[in-house]
């Protein structure tokens, strides 16, 4: 039986909500490992929500959605676009064009153990691209 199945295994603890919802954008709809919040925009309260136009029912269940160690060796691709359906899920209005949800920090990322391959709309962070490259990690900007 393995760590997982047996709860000895601990959840993750992400530096940055930005860069966790970059890995659940993988985890949730590209490898279908975790079920992506599906309450949709209309069930959030927008007067009580902390953003304007950001799903505050959203936000709480990514932000609480456990995602373990062996979860994250699956993540060998990741893609940071302003188009993720994850952002849309956070923030169904919110038309990627500035950087509200880019990552602070960004260990979580080039902490990833598997990671491969980035894809990007726009360079990453000087210092960020350097680490990953040295990682070996192939980055893809359009």
């Amino acid at each position: 039986m393995d760590a997982a199945s047996n709860g000895t295994e601990e959840p993750y603890d992400f530096a940055d909500f930005n860069a966790k919802l970059l890995v659940l954008e993988a985890l949730c709809y590209d490898l279908d490992v975790l079920v992506p919040y599906t309450g949709g925009a209309e069930d959030g309260d927008e007067e009580g929500d902390a953003v304007e136009g950001q799903d505050a029912l959203a936000r709480e269940y990514y932000a609480s959605l456990d995602v373990m160690p062996a979860q994250l060796e699956l993540v060998t691709t990741l893609t940071i676009d302003g188009t993720l359906e994850i952002y849309q899920d956070v923030h169904p209005d919110w038309d990627g064009d500035d950087d509200r949800y880019d990552p602070q920090t960004w260990s979580d990322i080039v902490d990833l153990p598997a990671l491969e391959a980035v894809w990007t709309v726009a360079p990453l962070p000087a210092h960020v691209d350097a680490e990953l490259r040295a990682k070996g990690v192939t980055i893809e900007t359009e």
